[in-house]
This record gives C-alpha cells, structure tokens and sequence, in this order.
C-alpha cells in the first residue's frame, strides 16, 4: 500500500463511531470520505450500491447476500438493541404477558425490519408466541426483496402504525424507534415488559445476546481487491469504540443525574465491551441466533456459516 485509498462511507452518529465521523481516529491505508447517514436511511435501500463502506441492516444484508448480491459484510457492528424496551401494546387490549400476543393484532412499519426479525424469534423461542399466530399490520409494502412466510397473514394498511395502535385498530406494536406518543406518555400505549430493565438484564443473563442489528457492508469487487481493508477499519472501528468507553470514565461528563450509578450497573450486567467488533466467541453467538431467526422466518432459504457471511480479517 503506497497511496491511501479514498472511500466513501455511509455511517450514523453514534457516540462509538464520532470519532471516525469528525476525522478524529482514522484507517490505516484508507482515506475515509464520511457522510452522517440519516435515522432509517441502512434500512431502507442497497447502500452498498452507492457507498464503498456502508452501514446495513442486517437482516437486509443477510438477504442480499444469500441471494448472491455482490457484496459482503465485515465483521463490525455499529448498531445493537435491547429488543424487550420496542414491544409496545395498547392497555385496552387485554395484554398482560408476552402470551398474550397469540391471536394479537401487531403493527410494524415493515414487518421485515431488523427489530422485527429479532422480536418475532425472541417472542417463538422464549414465550411460545409463533409469527403466524398472530395478525400482522405494516405501513408500507416490504421492498429489499423480502417475501413473508405464506402461513403469516400481513396487511399493508398504508397508515403509520403508532397510529393504528392509538386508534385501537391493533393490539401491540413493534417500531425501530421509540414512538414520540410513549415519550409523551399517551395512556393509549405501554410496554408489553412491566419492567424492561429486569427483562433485558435477564435475558442477557440467560443468553448472554446483545442484538445485533446493523453492521458494516463493502461491495464484493471492493474486497476482493483489497482484502487487508477489513483489519484496517477493524481496527478504526474497535479505536473510536475504545474513545468512547474511555470518555465515559468522567460520568459527569454525561447528562443523566445518576451517570456514575448507570455505568456501574451496566457494566456488572453487560460487562466492559458490550459493543465489540469482530467474530469473538460471543458475537458468534449472537449472529449464530440472528441466522436461525431469518431461516426460521423465511428470510434465506437456509443457515449459511459465518464464514460466508463475513470477510475474513487478514492482515
């Protein structure tokens, strides 16, 4: 390598990945060309196909790449989520338990989505509540080429589904984000989980899984030409994840009154590297789990290696 290369990269701001954003941890060997991607936008179109370095859903990734798409991810992940808090269900519909959710009627945005994926297969394998159990309503039609299961009954009801939920026209609802009428604390919504910090807290000490739902995507021809790019931002991403941890150890430094008290208890739960990169034991796991969610619910057709689904990190 005797000139940088210059590649585009589509990344959200996150606190673990500002540094690469504002120049302040760089690749080696790359000349980084960032673009702050907007809320949604890794979900909603081939990123790759605009992008040398991009962030991806995952579960569109996983599609793309089991229909032999040219692309490939590398083993970083800038997004996980705690499932459990994104279940929401409407007071009035007789919820008291995940169970309860058979025969539900649930609204999504898409029914495709990463959350989704990972709220249905939590939903089979922990409560007994199967997809095709229940009725599902979306915003929008799928894209990204997903076809639902013929077993699971989907309705396009071409309004937002926060909406159908305070308008009594569903049951519970599973969005991306945390809709703006539970921030304003809308009696016509609540979460399924009473007590989501003990359920996630939980959950993690059981499975020891830390959702993982977006990670990093190169074209095919990008990585076949220049396979040591996958250490080279390996390496960057675990730096300004790194930087941000260590910001952390000065709690006053964020805007929550109890800081100092929430870091220690997410720490003793969660340990000290939650938000790692690469095919570590744990990761594994948790993308081992992802693979067996999108099979079950018709996303591949079947359960590829990791070794197909990542790039290999060499030197």
């Amino acid at each position: 390598m005797t000139q940088s290369l210059e590649l585009t990269l589509l990344l959200a701001d996150y606190h673990r990945t500002r540094p690469l954003l504002d120049g302040e941890v760089t690749a080696r060997g790359i000349k980084l060309q960032p673009r702050r991607a907007e809320t949604g936008e890794a979900c909603m179109r081939p990123v790759y196909e605009e992008f040398d370095i991009a962030e991806m859903s995952l579960s569109w990734y996983m599609m793309a790449r089991c229909r032999n798409e040219p692309v490939i991810a590398l083993p970083i992940f800038p997004l996980r989520m705690q499932i459990h808090p994104y279940i929401f269900c409407s007071p009035s519909a007789a919820i008291e338990r995940p169970e309860d959710l058979k025969g539900k009627k649930i609204g999504m945005d898409q029914y495709r989505l990463t959350v989704g994926l990972w709220a249905r297969g939590i939903l089979q394998e922990h409560y007994g509540v199967r997809p095709e159990e229940c009725e599902w309503f979306t915003s929008e039609p799928e894209g990204a080429g997903y076809r639902p299961p013929a077993n699971v009954k989907i309705t396009v009801a071409c309004k937002p589904a926060e909406a159908m939920l305070l308008d009594a026209e569903i049951d519970a609802l599973i969005p991306p984000n945390i809709v703006s009428s539970f921030r304003a604390k809308d009696p016509r919504i609540g979460r399924l989980f009473k007590d989501p910090r003990a359920t996630v807290n939980d959950y993690f000490r059981r499975t020891k899984i830390f959702p993982i739902t977006h990670t990093l995507v190169v074209r095919q021809s990008l990585f076949d030409q220049s396979p040591w790019l996958v250490s080279s931002l390996l390496d960057a991403f675990t730096e300004a994840e790194e930087r941000c941890r260590k910001s952390y150890e000065y709690a006053k430094r964020l805007a929550f009154p109890s800081a100092v008290l929430i870091l220690e208890e997410e720490e003793e739960v969660f340990g000290d590297n939650p938000w790692s990169h690469g095919l570590t034991a744990q990761n594994q796991a948790v993308l081992e789990k992802f693979v067996q969610y999108a099979h079950e619910q018709g996303y591949i057709p079947e359960r590829p290696p990791l070794g197909e689904l990542f790039a290999p990190v060499g030197n």
